[in-house]
């Protein structure tokens, strides 16, 4: 798989050839210099972006050149930790949580029950009234 940046005259070539097979509970670390495109291929593999040359497939699904609808579905599937944390300080760490799970359709007493779940599930139980600034960034994530 490779992947570009740019057009024309400016077009760069950001990942080269990218060959390999993650299974299913495997570890992975991902180093190397800054531009070197390490966020570029997690992008890819999260499906946020379709690679531009070879082929991908994340939990079955090729994602070459797909568009958004599919790579949203993918999406569903995988767990993200973004290091940028997006979360509204405005809200409690609970309200975070059941704003994305409205995204999905759940609402009232079920998002409440979800959202506690969640936050019990990650040792987070005694947070869900808190604000993300109380929190530690491992926390957030």
């Amino acid at each position: 798989m490779s992947y570009y940046f740019g057009r024309g005259a400016l077009r760069k070539q950001i990942l080269h050839g990218i060959t390999t097979d993650i299974q299913a509970g495997e570890i992975v670390i991902l180093t190397g210099p800054s531009g070197s495109g390490k966020t570029t291929l997690l992008t890819l593999i999260g499906a946020l972006r379709s690679p531009q040359e070879g082929e991908l497939s994340v939990l079955g699904h090729s994602l070459h050149i797909s568009p958004e609808k599919k790579r949203a579905a993918v999406r569903r599937e995988i767990g993200y930790i973004f290091q940028q944390h997006n979360l509204l300080d405005c809200l409690s760490v609970e309200k975070n949580i059941r704003m994305a799970l409205q995204l999905e359709g759940v609402r009232g007493l079920e998002a409440g029950k979800r959202a506690q779940a969640v936050l019990e599930r990650v040792g987070l139980g005694e947070h869900a009234h808190k604000k993300p600034s109380a929190l530690s960034g491992g926390q957030k994530q």
